[in-house]
């Protein structure tokens, strides 16, 4: 009697790549529309028809939609990493291993933190410069966000 093989595993990234591309972000009805728009967009433009807002627009839906797809499939990962990360700290403190500053953290934090407050303000001057299009990617983050 001969024993039944087994099939081969796949890698890490062939298992990755497949759920990434078990749904992909071009699949979904408002990525085909501001892609339709886009071009559409391009084309009236290129014809001297119309002006540009309407390929800037879509262009911007679609750059939105792509980042907040990605964000949400990195999501998970980044979670899995942080809490590994905190138990890890947890452990290492509770067995005496390390001794924590909470003070020295605290002030590296509230750096942190003025740090991130200052570039927010100024990507807020940023965004109302190009509203129209941070509209239509904002519009293409939230859709990103909740493609399934």
């Amino acid at each position: 009697m001969s024993t039944p093989a087994h099939p081969p595993q796949a890698s890490v990234l062939a298992k990755t790549l497949g759920t990434v591309m078990s749904d992909p972000p071009w699949a979904a009805k408002s990525f085909l529309a501001a892609g339709a728009t886009t071009v559409a967009g391009i084309g009236t433009w290129l014809s001297n028809l119309t002006s540009p807002a309407l390929a800037s627009a879509g262009g911007s839906f679609l750059g939105g939609f792509l980042i907040g797809w990605a964000f949400r499939k990195t999501l998970k990962l980044a979670l899995l990493v942080t809490g590994s990360l905190l138990v890890l700290i947890v452990i290492l403190k509770t067995t005496g291993w390390i001794h924590l500053d909470w003070t020295l953290i605290q002030a590296d934090v509230n750096r942190i933190l003025d740090w991130a407050r200052g570039k927010a303000q100024g990507f807020k001057e940023v965004l109302t410069g190009y509203l129209p299009s941070a509209g239509a990617g904002g519009a293409g983050v939230f859709f990103g966000l909740r493609k399934k």
